[in-house]
């Protein structure tokens, strides 16, 4: 509401001309009446209703770098901003419960294999001269010299390579025709060689196969290129326990190949129906071009992962379904890979992981990849600082969230309302963490009228949800180098949201997704172009709705209900939804604080009084479930009984359970077994972790800051 200009001025005139015409005949009110004249005044220019969008209409710049405008305090810049880090740099005590130094890699199964020649009888292959060999006879090209010859195979027969095989000729090896490569032999890039249906080839040096096609059986010990255009064809067995590469653009698969070593396609491939890329628990296969298409499949049948990396490569069509089946790691650099991706996903199994960079140790011809292997013992962390909270008229906030990107830390507060009553104080912080060994809190925005409980950051602009005492609250902010706007508090905006409280949300794809709680709240879907209206209500029941989280490929929303967890995931953009109820994780406690964390292909949910769940993206099977209070060794329980799992985090190796008083409680997330625990000053209330650097908060007790080494 703002007055119109003529009114306005038509009272302030009335209210002079009333005043000085009692002060005439009345002297003695004067200094009454002046006043009142300019109390008057000052409540006239007061009048002014702003848009509620618009939580900050004025600044009013204070001492030092602080600007405020009343409901809203930025300090900036240092100063009396670090006196709240205090800096500690001391290892904490880790107690390390496990029973091992850690997972074992995925160790290559190459075989190891020796190679002596039997040259008993074998006859001398020498210079240009042409053989032709017979029935069970044994030729051989002796070590340092090049063979520019030819062989006929007139019945089964073997060549024993311990020199170059040169020249042009074609030697075509029969049904039980047999040659072996030494390891110092060579088969020449110029030689035209092909085996024929039952043909045999074992190699043990290098060799160059240059002819475009195969129906014999390869076994390939040391080095193996095809050099051209090449089809496996259905009578061929390839065999590769060492390095094979596919230099060519068009290759066919229409028979069975198995990896257990290192395999290269530099141009792509095409599995034809008949196909199939068997890939053995340790190997580790490359597609560094080209286009990938099949018919047929790519599989692993054994217990332990295969990698499959594709980098600059394209993937065509794949009419097998599923493509790929077992432990099969898939991981993609400028390769488009939505084909695979999404919920229902029918293109591979539930064993197959994307972009799960498993560890391949380097053994022989098979180079290491990947995140090397957990290592327990080695496990340490190290307390850097402990931040306070912020203080809003006597009282203490406490910290509520963690979000980290681009070195960047940004953490979320509110008030305790068992200490303060509903009084809705809150802050947002934004700590620099680039340098591990020396954080430093460069902003942070005190708000007099609205707390929050979660913070997210996207796209640049700082969402963070929370409440006043008029409801849920969305207030968003425009972030310049990742920080606050120092000029301009008017960016700050400030938006209703349905219920009374907000708990968390996630931005994608120009919507923002947003958790409330309380009667009328849920899971909405969220208008930014239409002042955050709701687009879309997902999930009603507002009293049990927690929390929400994304990855690349799915997002994830939790409620707490009656009969059990709730879970809702979908594609990253909210298409394809699946829900599932688990009824074995009813929790007792339904009031406290409930996180959840996603790596790439599973979702780790908080638990309070139930502790953590393991659920997989692609099919909602729940693969892992771990109570602290459960937990025992030598028949004596570790954990508190009253402990409540209030916050989960993640990284390459390890689980990390915010546990109230029994601290950070480490699991291996791969097996959920108890690696050990940590405990700090206070209750540990939530975690987040990014870059082996974790912030743990400790509610009224504030934050830390821990290196994980």
């Amino acid at each position: 509401m703002v007055l119109n200009k003529s009114i306005y001025t038509f009272l302030i005139n009335f209210y002079f001309f009333i005043v000085f015409k009692q002060l005439i005949t009345e002297k003695k009110l004067m200094y009454k009446k002046l006043t009142l004249v300019f109390g008057c005044l000052l409540l006239l220019v007061a009048v002014n209703c702003s848009d509620e969008n618009n939580l900050l209409p004025e600044n009013n710049v204070t001492s030092g770098n602080e600007i405020t405008d009343g409901s809203v305090t930025l300090r900036y810049g240092g100063g009396d901003l670090d006196k709240n880090l205090n800096f500690v740099n001391t290892k904490l005590s880790f107690v390390n419960l496990s029973e091992d130094a850690g997972e074992l890699s995925n160790a290559s199964a190459q075989a190891s294999v020796t190679y002596t020649p039997n040259l008993s009888g074998a006859i001398a292959a020498t210079g240009s001269n042409w053989y032709n060999i017979n029935n069970s006879e044994t030729y051989y090209i002796p070590e340092g010299t090049t063979f520019t010859g030819g062989f006929n195979f007139n019945s089964a027969g073997k060549i024993i390579i311990l020199g170059n095989l040169g020249g042009s000729n074609w030697i075509n090896v029969p049904n039980n025709g047999r040659v072996e490569v030494g390891p110092t032999g060579k088969i020449l890039s110029t030689a035209n060689f092909h085996l024929n249906n039952g043909g045999l080839l074992y190699n043990y040096g290098v060799t160059n196969y240059t002819t475009n096609s195969v129906d014999g059986t390869i076994y390939n010990y040391n080095e193996l290129a095809f050099k051209n255009a090449i089809s496996l064809n259905s009578s061929s067995t390839v065999n590769n326990y060492c390095k094979m590469t596919f230099e060519s653009q068009t290759n066919y698969l229409n028979a069975k190949l198995n990896n257990e070593g290192y395999l290269i396609f530099t141009k792509g491939f095409h599995i034809n129906s008949s196909g199939n890329l068997n890939l053995i628990p340790g190997s580790y296969t490359e597609v560094t071009g080209g286009t990938v298409s099949m018919d047929g499949k790519i599989s692993n049948s054994g217990s332990g992962y295969a990698r499959m990396d594709f980098s600059n490569a394209s993937l065509g069509y794949l009419n097998a379904t599923p493509a790929v089946t077992g432990s099969v790691d898939l991981n993609f650099t400028n390769t488009n890979y939505t084909i695979f991706q999404g919920t229902n996903n029918t293109k591979i199994t539930s064993q197959v992981t994307l972009n799960g960079n498993t560890d391949i140790a380097a053994s022989g011809c098979v180079p290491q990849k990947g995140v090397p292997p957990c290592n327990n013992s080695q496990l340490q962390f190290t307390l850097l600082a402990n931040v306070t909270s912020p203080t809003v008229n006597s009282a203490i906030l406490s910290a509520t969230s963690v979000k980290m990107l681009n070195g960047l830390a940004y953490v979320s507060y509110h008030t305790n309302d068992n200490l303060y009553g509903s009084s809705p104080y809150g802050a947002l912080r934004v700590f620099n963490v680039s340098d591990n060994a020396n954080p430093s809190l460069i902003s942070e925005a005190i708000f007099n009228k609205v707390e929050f409980n979660d913070v997210n950051v996207d796209n640049g602009i700082l969402y963070a949800v929370g409440g006043d005492k008029n409801g849920a609250r969305l207030v968003t902010a425009p972030l310049a180098n990742g920080t606050f706007n120092t000029q301009d508090l008017t960016l700050f905006k400030d938006y209703k949201l349905p219920s009374s409280s907000g708990k968390g949300s996630i931005f994608y794809n120009n919507s923002l997704w947003a958790v409330t709680g309380a009667t009328g709240g849920g899971y909405f879907k969220l208008n930014p172009a239409s002042n955050y209206s709701v687009s879309e209500q997902v999930y009603s029941t507002g009293d049990r709705s927690k929390y929400v989280a994304r990855n690349d490929a799915y997002q994830v929303f939790f409620a707490v209900e009656a009969n059990g967890a709730f879970v809702r995931i979908a594609n990253s953009d909210g298409s394809s939804p699946r829900t599932y109820s688990y009824s074995g994780l009813a929790q007792t406690v339904v009031d406290g604080k409930n996180t959840l964390v996603l790596d790439t292909e599973y979702a780790y949910i908080a638990l309070s009084d139930k502790g953590v769940a393991k659920i997989k993206l692609s099919t909602g099977e729940l693969v892992s479930h771990f109570v602290p209070r459960n937990y025992m060794v030598n028949s004596a329980k570790v954990f508190s009984q009253t402990g409540l799992t209030n916050g989960v985090a993640v990284n390459n190796c390890y689980l990390y359970l915010a546990n109230g008083t029994d601290g950070v409680i480490v699991l291996n997330k791969n097996t959920f077994n108890v690696v050990g625990y940590y405990k700090l000053s206070a209750s540990a209330n939530f975690i987040h972790i990014n870059n082996n650097v974790a912030f743990v908060g400790n509610g009224q007790n504030g934050l830390s800051i821990i290196k994980i080494n």
